[in-house]
């Protein structure tokens, strides 16, 4: 099923670099304040993204309010995250960000007073709160059916408001949740006024249509990237023109990445010089430590590099990965020859590569 919207469902991570903002958010420190009834909660979460580095700041809470001081994140969004299904998108629009609202079984979160907040609040309750209420008790089919209807509506928001910047927030998500619409999405987008198209969220919309769209293919060449190993050294796909390479995608949080790393060592003493594995870690920039401490202590000899952003950011959102691990490779021109299976990597190349 679609990833949907908003208070329950805009919890992907925000990430990226600042491409444009509005002039009217200019100012560099905001503070949040907010009080939400029948919050139990002795701390919750504020996620964002500055300079493509995803940050969470935890915050303290008494007596259902706190308040909290945020720089200029990217893309002038934030996200309070209450709770799993609970999360709460807004803009860094004003010094002052009020929250007011209350918890329950469907949460009712208001946030008061600039424009791009009020429209997003419209959203909220025209159609993302509705929607919610009418997926309660219902089967898995009728679900899916009501997301559509959903994202349907959240279109024809979007194509009622190409003026402003919640319309493009909301159409990259819409890239991000359906792949099978570019269509549609291009349309809108191009419908966006012309600085609502050069914004950091209309930017990152035509990133996510063009990587999509030109995702890695078998029998298409992959695209380049560079990135540091874990000794500071710049390498790309470039680097092992000439070898077969087995791209590994990976973190340190993930379990079945980690139960796999005996399968790569053992390829990697079966093949030799004749196939470079190169592993590209995602990572939050606090864990770089983590990150070296694993590569050492599992024995990974071969090429190591991370990037400490999010996933819709650099090589990964470059190669349309989303899950982990993955494995894609490449012959000796670079052109895509097989995705393989978790548990499977060993057999797959001894078929692909004694070809």
């Amino acid at each position: 099923m679609k990833i949907a919207l908003i208070i329950n469902t805009l919890s992907i991570a925000l990430m990226g670099q600042l491409v444009a903002v509005s002039p009217s958010f200019s100012q560099e420190t905001y503070r949040l304040k907010a009080a939400i009834t029948g919050l139990s909660s002795s701390s919750v979460v504020v996620r964002y993204s500055r300079q493509g580095m995803l940050i969470n700041d935890t915050i303290r809470v008494h007596q259902n309010q706190f308040t909290h001081a945020l720089p200029m994140t990217d893309g002038a969004v934030a996200t309070l995250v209450l709770s799993p299904t609970t999360q709460l998108p807004f803009w860094l629009e004003s010094p002052l960000i009020s929250i007011t609202g209350t918890m329950g079984k469907t949460p009712f979160l208001h946030i008061r007073g600039t424009p791009e907040n009020d429209l997003l609040d419209l959203y909220r309750k025209t159609i993302e709160r509705p929607y919610t209420l009418r997926k309660q008790g219902k089967s898995s089919a009728e679900v899916d059916d009501i997301v559509l209807q959903k994202d349907k509506a959240t279109r024809q928001f979007i194509a009622q408001h190409p003026t402003t910047l919640t319309a493009a927030y909301l159409l990259y998500w819409q890239a991000v949740s359906d792949i099978t619409i570019f269509d549609q999405l291009e349309f809108l987008l191009a419908k966006l006024s012309p600085s609502v198209k050069e914004s950091y969220w209309g930017q990152k919309t035509l990133t996510r249509i063009h990587n999509v769209q030109n995702r890695p293919r078998v029998g298409k060449k992959l695209p380049d990237f560079s990135l540091p190993d874990a000794m500071g050294k710049t390498i790309s796909l470039t680097s092992f023109a000439g070898k077969y390479v087995l791209l590994d995608f990976w973190g340190t949080w993930c379990v079945p990445c980690i139960q796999g790393i005996p399968e790569l060592k053992a390829v990697h003493e079966k093949y030799g010089s004749r196939l470079a594995i190169v592993s590209i870690a995602l990572e939050r920039p606090a864990d770089r430590q983590k990150w070296l401490k694993a590569i050492d202590k599992y024995g990974m000899s071969w090429t190591q590099t991370a990037q400490f952003t999010s996933a819709r950011e650099g090589v990964n959102e470059l190669y349309n990965i989303h899950e982990y691990p993955t494995f894609l490779l490449a012959d000796p021109e670079g052109i895509l020859v097989a995705k393989l299976r978790y548990g499977e990597v060993e057999s797959q190349l001894d078929q692909l590569l004694s070809k």
